[in-house]
């Protein structure tokens, strides 16, 4: 699984079930906390939509966490100030990196709630679509006239 789907997973998906794969790594492997949680700050990149060029829209307050298991690490960033969400994150990551024997179930359930979150996503698009307003214009009227 590539890192940047992992992440967003991780990132997106139900707290409980983040807190569910920290709490069964934690009892099956030794977690050291190379960096506990603390916060920062980090440019935010973005392209504008009109000339496609990146700019730094400003900065955003992150939570950072480094952990290490049998010497893989592990690093959890989530934006805005949740410790235990970043440390859940560094060790799920650690886990993975480490491969433990938990792993392969661990990468099953992630699979599901890739799942979950893209359920989600099309309800939301959804319920924003029935409040959707179309506006006509009186261009057609006027060119007609």
């Amino acid at each position: 699984m590539k890192k940047s789907r992992l992440t967003k997973i991780l990132v997106e998906g139900r707290p409980e079930f983040l807190a569910k794969w920290a709490g069964l790594i934690e009892k099956t492997a030794d977690v050291r906390i190379d960096r506990a949680p603390s916060t920062g700050l980090v440019m935010l990149k973005t392209r504008d939509s009109v000339s496609k060029q990146p700019f730094y829209m400003g900065e955003v307050l992150v939570t950072e966490c480094s952990v290490a298991i049998d010497h893989h690490v592990g690093i959890g960033i989530v934006m805005g100030e949740e410790p235990n969400r970043s440390y859940q994150i560094a060790v799920v990551d650690a886990a993975i990196n480490a491969g433990l024997g938990i792993t392969k179930e661990l990468l099953t359930e992630l699979d599901m709630e890739e799942a979950y979150i893209q359920q989600r996503m099309r309800e939301e698009a959804a319920r924003i679509t029935k409040t959707r307003v179309e506006f006509d214009t009186m261009e057609d009227y006027n060119a007609k006239s």
